[in-house]
């Protein structure tokens, strides 16, 4: 396969120091037999071990195909993406992790897939089951359904696809206190694809997604890409209403036709119902609130510290 197309392939990079090489390397290879023009963009996230050294040795290696960015603290994947995608010149922009568990030599079939269907997003599907841990196969397959269901995004999606530019071009300068790529992408085009792809286990080190970062970050994607917290309080709070109401014709029946004393127990039970119920729902106004206050401050998704170009 041969195209005159420049690609970018974006890397948002944290700990990852003994596979960059071995990425980049792969990266360089499957375009060369392609061939096609290409470019590397590595972020790094502020990682804590050696990485940012590594990424300065593959700047030399690899000269004006490699772009080199160092961010000021740890934002996160999707901004560090998002970051990227700001320095990705080519036409299509392919993400991928720095874990080596997406085979980069799988590009060729992502290309072929967005050139062969004139797609705008094509993402690369897992073609055996994914090399993940139970509790984070099970995460990631709630979080899809959750989004697939009630929010914009197909529900497939994985971190490694190809995006035309011209899509880059309505998301880079998405400014928002919490990013999420793929509900991001979902809203600018319906024209997505799907590319069977291997997932290999993972070599080395930890993956930076632990129980309670995801827990967070799925409690942080319903909150601010979905209305699901309201609709569920709109309909606890009318469910309470119900239950409360036939509490109270219960006791109002007792009195009434066997003169049994109302008590302090019906009351109690009626405060605690209601007050629960309204400190619930406070709690997720106030997180909206909290979403809406930190739009105010306008703060940049990322900031950079240095860039090697």
């Amino acid at each position: 396969m041969t195209s005159s197309a420049l690609y970018s392939v974006v890397v948002p990079v944290y700990n990852s120091e003994k596979t960059l090489a071995e990425l980049c390397r792969r990266i360089a290879e499957t375009f060369a037999a392609m061939p096609a023009a290409f470019e590397i963009v590595l972020v790094n996230d502020n990682s804590t071990d050696n990485s940012w050294a590594v990424v300065k040795k593959l700047k030399q290696e690899y000269g004006t195909k490699l772009t080199a960015i160092h961010l000021r603290k740890n934002f996160g994947q999707h901004k560090a993406l998002l970051c990227g995608f700001q320095f990705a010149a080519g036409e299509y922009v392919i993400t991928i992790d720095d874990d080596l568990q997406f085979y980069p030599e799988d590009i060729a079939l992502l290309i072929k897939k967005i050139e062969t269907t004139s797609s705008d997003l094509v993402y690369g599907t897992y073609q055996d089951e994914r090399q993940h841990s139970p509790i984070r196969k099970w995460g990631s397959n709630f979080v899809g359904y959750i989004f697939e269901k009630y929010g914009n995004t197909v529900g497939q999606g994985s971190s490694f696809k190809i995006i035309h530019q011209s899509v880059i071009e309505k998301i880079k300068h998405y400014n928002h206190s919490f990013t999420f790529i793929d509900e991001i992408l979902s809203w600018h085009t319906t024209k997505i694809e799907w590319q069977e792809v291997r997932h290999a286990p993972r070599k080395e080190g930890q993956s930076g997604y632990s129980v309670p970062r995801l827990v967070f970050l799925t409690f942080n994607l319903i909150f601010a890409y979905t209305t699901i917290p309201l609709r569920f309080m709109t309909w606890f709070g009318l469910a309470s209403f119900w239950i409360c109401l036939f509490i109270v014709i219960f006791f109002v029946y007792q009195k009434v036709t066997l003169g049994s004393p109302l008590g302090f127990t019906a009351l109690i039970v009626s405060i605690f119902m209601s007050t629960g119920l309204i400190l619930f729902s406070l709690g997720i106004i106030g997180e909206y609130l909290n979403r809406l206050f930190a739009l105010q401050h306008r703060k940049p998704p990322y900031l950079i510290r240095e860039v090697l170009k």
